[in-house]
């Protein structure tokens, strides 16, 4: 028997979701969204009745599991409401627009004791599962990450992404893929403290626009090992790009060529990714299959995670311009 899955947020990660959930071979039996049309119209596409703009009815439905796309302030309601009822979920990243929101979700979640995966999916793409192998018994010093993308060029995307009240800015809507990429290829070390330089010199006529285009960071984490981080979201060509450096080692995973590049121990890398991860599921289909199985070794982002890497963004947008760095121990 086929999972039944709902689905709240109907907006474009709603849709790929739906699409993901389907490939698996579950069925979304029922879909929220705050504009209604938008709720209606997905549901209509995964062939159910169930369209709503009210939370109460979206959970009168008996589901196996709630996908939780909603802007980040929007998160803490269905959260509860999700564990209330036992349902697990999975919950687009980031996990919430700040760490004071994200305890209290964290909260809802342990209580509950309910399966519980945040989307971050470079975790579960073969490029960078291949450097944390590669790197699994090296020692590193350093990590560089950048992001790019073209928001500020083309302004195709939700208006929100660049309305850092709801998005929480390019650190949380962007930067967070990447940085929480950095500490998995390494183990999972947790944040220690962060500062950022932030700009927006771009599009100064888009005054519904707040978020900066340009971003600097420096972090530590507990391994040890020192980080930047680049980003700028009015950039022609998109790019997820991580590096390390270590006494025998410099490898550079880049997404856009799928490819890993350097040289380790004394010999030249230069390999391609993999066409699969080792589990042959992408996000959601390691969250469907946990669900499954009862296995959550499966799930790579598990939401207790995923708030180390939301500290780093925290710490990382609270020190903006500054010149100070905070700790995450401040937060």
């Amino acid at each position: 028997m086929s999972l039944s899955i709902g689905i709240i947020g109907a907006g474009r990660m709603g849709r790929h979701h739906h699409s993901a959930i389907t490939n698996y071979g579950a069925q979304v039996i029922a879909v929220h969204d705050i504009q209604l049309e938008a709720a209606q119209e997905l549901a209509s596409l995964a062939d159910t009745e169930v369209g709503t703009d009210v939370l109460s009815e979206f959970f009168d439905i008996e589901m196996d599991g709630v996908v939780i796309t909603t802007p980040p302030p929007i998160r803490l309601e269905p959260i509860r409401i999700a564990c209330e009822r036992g349902i697990p979920m999975m919950v687009e990243k980031p996990p919430a627009l700040n760490i004071v929101d994200g305890s209290k979700c964290l909260e809802y979640i342990l209580n509950a004791d309910v399966i519980a995966a945040v989307g971050f999916q470079l975790r579960y793409h073969p490029l960078y599962e291949k450097l944390k192998t590669l790197i699994a018994n090296q020692t590193i010093h350093l990590v560089r990450t950048v992001c790019t993308i073209n928001y500020y060029l083309t302004f195709q995307m939700p208006t929100w992404f660049l309305q850092s009240e709801i998005s929480g800015g390019p650190l949380a809507e962007q930067a967070v893929h990447v940085l929480d990429c950095a500490r998995y290829v390494m183990g999972n070390p947790k944040p220690a403290q962060a500062h950022a330089l932030t700009v927006k010199n771009m599009a100064l006529d888009r005054t519904e626009f707040d978020a900066e285009n340009a971003i600097q960071m420096t972090y530590e984490l507990d391994n040890g090992v020192f980080g930047t981080h680049m980003n700028h979201c009015g950039t022609e060509e998109f790019c997820f790009d991580v590096e390390v450096v270590g006494p025998h080692l410099r490898l550079q995973a880049n997404m856009a060529d799928n490819a890993i590049r350097g040289y380790l121990n004394g010999e030249k890398i230069d390999e391609p990714a993999n066409p699969k991860n080792s589990i042959d599921l992408d996000k959601t289909g390691a969250w469907l299959r946990a669900i499954e199985t009862g296995d959550r070794t499966l799930i790579r982002s598990p939401y207790i995670d995923a708030l180390e890497t939301l500290t780093l963004i925290d710490a990382a947008i609270k020190s903006r311009n500054t010149g100070k760095f905070i700790r995450v121990e401040e937060l």
